[in-house]
């Protein structure tokens, strides 16, 4: 079975295809940044923590969220190491080429985390949309399914995070109380356990007029077993 992507054009309105976007990475490695970094950069901007599902007020979340919306092409620039070999550069070159991301092989993965100069922030996740048949890494543990669009755009955009965790691109509800179910939902990973889970929420979010359109995947998560 090839990748299933789930396209919403309009509220409610979601057709299934079982094929890969012609720009989207449906297996790979993403270097992300670790969430408590991302929580304690993002807590300052937040003001109503009645709204908010997982960034209440406090050095410590509630919960976290350890899938694919944790990284940012600006972010990685700014941050690379000035001498570069000449294997690095043509990687860098390649993702610039191809406009992605994700990598095919944890040893490029490494090979970027290991540019940055700030890469203690930073930890390497691996995620596969729901339909694909190639392989994942047998030496990474299952965390739970994310959905957000195709992990190889910038900024890999997650309706998990961005609605019930860190806020940063369209935001959750003006009330903060819609996905509360939801939000109880998720597991230890700020993920969800079943596929169902997952698309349900997704149904419910893209239900909503306000809420992001495009094209989606549901993506299993892994991190490297410890």
């Amino acid at each position: 079975m090839n990748p299933i992507v789930f396209i919403c054009d309009e509220p409610g309105v979601i057709t299934v295809k079982h094929e890969p976007l012609e720009y989207g990475c449906t297996n790979g490695f993403l270097v992300v940044k670790k969430y408590s970094v991302l929580y304690t950069e993002n807590l300052p901007r937040f003001d109503c923590p009645e709204q908010i599902y997982g960034l209440p007020f406090g050095e410590i979340p509630n919960k976290v969220y350890l899938g694919t919306d944790r990284d940012s092409e600006n972010e990685y620039a700014r941050n690379l190491i000035s001498k570069l070999s000449s294997e690095e550069k043509d990687l860098i070159a390649l993702m610039k080429r191809n406009e992605c991301e994700i990598f095919s092989s944890e040893k490029d993965a490494l090979m970027f985390l290991g540019m940055l100069s700030n890469a203690d922030d930073y930890e390497i996740i691996h995620c596969r949309a729901v339909g694909c048949q190639e392989e994942y890494p047998r030496d990474y543990a299952f965390l739970g399914y994310d959905i957000g669009y195709p992990a190889s755009n910038s900024e890999a955009f997650s309706i998990i995070c961005d609605c019930m965790f860190i806020c940063r691109w369209h935001g959750c509800d003006k009330e903060g109380t819609l996905f509360t179910d939801d939000f109880d939902k998720l597991n230890e990973n700020g993920l969800f356990d079943s596929f169902d889970d997952a698309y349900l929420y997704m149904v419910k979010y893209l239900n909503e007029d306000w809420s992001e359109k495009g094209d989606y995947y549901i993506y299993e998560i892994r991190r490297k077993k410890c």
